[in-house]
């Protein structure tokens, strides 16, 4: 809170009250002639976001009004809504102000700020906000200059986007898109967490390839999302309802699972560490900030991910088994027959003691066998030297997956290089495969041979954890 009056314009200050009922309470960010203030509807006792821009004229005042009540023609609850607009002062210059939504969350920015989003995260996102802005093609409003703190993530995890018409009005000389383009400019920040279009800075710029492929700067990313994301950067979709649809035929998982309140925090803490005895509850965390301004009506500061409790790697469960690792063993992904990058930046999310995360094999489409491309993929761990190992235990994105588990003491080059200790078709999601006989190795490779069909039609899997035990 402000603990002196701040004065923005003449008349406006901390505690001014516009059209008698728009309290300002906390001034939160400049912009130029721009101004973003929290502020309270004392008429329904609730936050609001109060953007003021001072010098301006009575048309631009009017334009402002347009727009505003352009945007409110659109239904979708994913674009924050105006509430109300108006200009104080006398002459020919006013102050016009614009009354909209609180939302508490962070904006795309902030997220990856830290770090990007995994590829079904990014999907996720965009995808809803392709779905809003396809909503607003419809009633013929446009943004006209989407960037990352314009989408804002409330703790819930649903996308919610500012600006709809009004950002041309309050930032006239911005560089102007089309929403599709703006779009893919989204998903590309999400994947990368750089910024592929002029005009905005909140990012750093793409710095190789040719501005488009989200995979020449990540090279964990996907093809078939890299492949979207460059058709939407380079015009190639007519509307975003096309390129929502072409979002909703790729995979997806939303930022929040969904958690069964039901359950205690002991309860689930418990799940969370011994996933590999029962079924794990899955919750992420989201830290939730306070909206703060961005170059146009919202920006919210990142708050620290919460971090999944520890695995307790040297404690006995189920039966007496330990894992052979005091720490995450080294791990790469293994893609023989492949171009050895099947994403190669989220190998030690299979062993990172949190069963949110996972590395993902790329999509496959045409058939279980990955598409006729290749006999399999997987993840390779170097114990250091060989350990003994009784019981391996997995757990999956989806059940329908071919595993087997091969190990040995000589790095491998192909899958075959090393025997074949257990296997399962058709695994369940929480697999365990219990060998024979222990098995002393010190490379043991997690080798994926045919791939769970998804909803959409094509395959793909995940390997949320691995845990070898003795």
């Amino acid at each position: 809170m402000a603990t002196t009056p701040q004065r923005v314009a003449p008349g406006i200050e901390a505690g001014a009250l516009l059209d008698g009922r728009y309290r300002l309470t906390e001034h939160r960010r400049t912009a130029g002639d721009k101004q973003l203030w929290r502020g309270t509807d004392e008429v329904l006792g609730r936050s609001v976001a109060v953007h003021l821009i001072t010098g301006r004229t009575r048309a631009d005042a009017r334009l402002l009004t347009s727009a505003a009540g352009q945007a409110g023609s659109v239904s979708d609850a994913r674009w924050v809504r105006v509430l109300d607009v108006g200009f104080t002062g006398t002459g020919r210059r006013v102050t016009t102000w614009a009354v909209s939504e609180w939302v508490d969350g962070q904006t795309l920015t902030a997220l990856v700020g830290r770090e990007p989003l995994r590829d079904r995260v990014a999907t996720f996102l965009v995808a809803a906000c392709a779905h809003a802005v396809g909503a607003a093609e419809q009633a013929g409003a446009r943004h006209g200059g989407l960037h990352p703190d314009e989408l804002l993530v409330p703790a819930d995890g649903n996308p919610r986007l500012t600006g709809l018409e009004l950002h041309r009005v309050l930032d006239p000389g911005a560089e102007d898109y089309s929403d599709v383009r703006g779009l893919g400019a989204l998903l590309f920040a999400a994947l990368t967490g750089r910024w592929p279009l002029r005009g905005w800075h909140g990012l750093p710029t793409a710095n190789r390839g040719d501005g488009l492929h989200p995979r020449q700067q990540r090279r964990s990313v996907g093809r078939a999302v890299d492949e979207v994301t460059a058709l939407a950067l380079d015009g190639g979709y007519a509307s975003a309802a096309a390129f929502a649809r072409a979002l909703d035929a790729l995979p997806q998982a939303p930022l929040v699972p969904v958690v069964d309140e039901s359950e205690s925090p002991q309860r689930d803490r418990w799940r969370r560490v011994a996933w590999w005895v029962v079924p794990p509850l899955l919750v992420a965390g989201v830290g939730v900030g306070s909206w703060e301004a961005g170059s146009d009506l919202g920006r919210v500061p990142g708050a620290d991910r919460t971090s999944a409790p520890t695995f307790p790697q040297s404690h006995g469960h189920g039966g007496g088994n330990h894992l052979v690792w005091n720490k995450p063993p080294t791990i790469t992904s293994f893609d023989p027959e492949g171009n050895g990058d099947e994403d190669p930046g989220g190998v030690g999310l299979a062993v990172d003691d949190d069963p949110s995360t996972s590395w993902n094999t790329d999509t496959y489409h045409g058939n279980a066998h990955f598409g006729s491309l290749k006999s399999g993929v997987g993840l390779l761990i170097d114990l250091g030297r060989p350990k003994r190992v009784d019981t391996a235990r997995l757990l999956l994105s989806a059940p329908g997956a071919g595993i087997e588990v091969r190990a040995g003491n000589a790095p491998p080059t192909a899958a075959d290089d090393l025997p074949i200790v257990a296997s399962q078709d058709g695994s369940p999601a929480s697999l365990t495969l219990r060998f024979s006989q222990p098995v002393t190795a010190r490379y043991w490779l997690i080798w994926i041979t045919s791939l769970p069909e998804t909803s959409r039609g094509d395959f793909s899997l995940g390997i949320s954890e691995i845990a070898l035990l003795r």
